[in-house]
């Protein structure tokens, strides 16, 4: 099923942390189900994704954002990881995290 993808203003001052020197993770995965795993850091982004295409040869590869939140935590950025299970659908992700309607009384 094709995802929509979807764009709505938000307030920037629900915002209440950042990181400014992101931790990131690659995960290479092989036909046969052999992965290979690599963290990455003093990159932006787009550098990694130049670097993770130019490793990647026949494989396939998940680009990751180290989340440090009670643990380590993944958030996916880019790819898809072969071996996931398939998550049902369901109600979008927008706004999960709070209101995205300024308040301008406050």
């Amino acid at each position: 099923m094709m995802r929509r993808m979807e764009a709505v203003a938000v307030d920037p001052r629900t915002q209440t942390w950042e990181v400014d020197r992101p931790l990131y993770r690659v995960y290479f995965h092989d036909a046969e189900g052999v992965s290979d795993q690599y963290e990455v850091t003093g990159a932006d982004v787009d550098e990694v994704i130049v670097w993770a295409e130019a490793q990647r040869g026949p494989r396939t590869y998940v680009l990751y954002v180290c989340v440090a939140s009670d643990g380590l935590g993944l958030l996916r950025l880019a790819g898809n990881d072969p071996h996931a299970p398939e998550l049902p659908t369901g109600p979008s992700p927008v706004g999960l995290l709070g209101s995205t309607e300024p308040d301008v009384d406050q």
